[in-house]
This record gives C-alpha cells, sequence and structure tokens, in this order.
C-alpha cells in the first residue's frame, strides 16, 4: 500500500481508551503501549512512525480535530521520553472526527476514540 509515496510497513491499531475530550495517557494506556507497539517500533528502528488520533462525533469538527493531535501527540511525548525515540522520526496526523463520520457514526461513541501506529519508509 503506498501513502503519499510512503510504503507502509505495519500498520498496527492500538486501542486507547480516552476520556471525552480527554488526551492525557493514564497507567492503562501506557501499558498497551508499552505490550503493543513499542517492540516493534524498536525492532524497525530505521522508519518513521506515523501516529494518528481519533476522535468521535461529538462537537465541533474544528475541536475533534486538535483534540486527536493532541491525543496522538500524547503517545509521542512518553515514547519520546520514556523509550527516547527520536522525536523526528514521528508524523503526527489528527484525523478528528474522520472515520466515525465515514461509519455513519454520529454522537459519542469510545470505539472512535483511539490511535493508530503505522511504520512508514519514505
Amino acid at each position: 500500500m503506498i501513502l503519499n509515496m510512503q510504503e507502509i510497513i505495519s500498520d498496527k491499531k492500538v486501542v486507547i481508551n480516552f476520556p471525552i475530550n480527554g488526551f492525557a495517557l493514564d497507567q492503562d494506556a501506557k501499558s498497551i503501549i508499552d505490550n503493543e507497539f513499542v517492540d516493534i517500533a524498536q525492532q524497525f528502528n530505521e522508519v518513521r512512525i506515523r501516529v494518528e488520533g481519533n476522535t468521535d462525533n461529538t462537537g465541533s469538527a474544528s475541536f475533534n480535530t486538535e483534540l486527536s493531535k493532541k491525543r496522538a501527540q500524547s503517545v509521542v511525548d512518553y515514547l519520546v521520553k520514556e523509550y527516547n525515540m527520536d522525536k523526528n522520526r514521528f508524523i503526527v496526523v489528527g484525523n478528528g472526527p474522520k472515520h466515525a463520520i465515514e461509519d455513519g457514526i454520529v454522537g459519542s461513541s469510545e470505539t472512535y476514540r483511539t490511535t493508530d501506529f503505522q511504520l512508514i519508509s519514505e
């Protein structure tokens, strides 16, 4: 799969349940990142990591887009701080409610308050 001239090496959906309007990582979220993503990121340390934050379809699109960026950035900040990963390795994307809208979801849904990870080569 080619995305903006970048080849996706691994497309890993890591479900982190953020609270409504929240972006801080709790201990459960950190454990999920530690157990489900860090090993593969370290194994492929020569590739970039695209971190996409998502929201449900509650509130304004602009608020949700900013919130989703903050969710993705909180994951990046954690990986940089805890695992000394190079901050320039990351691409932070805020999808806002894009996926919820595509699926016809209106309102609050924990299913869409997630973060996705992709290992990509350029």
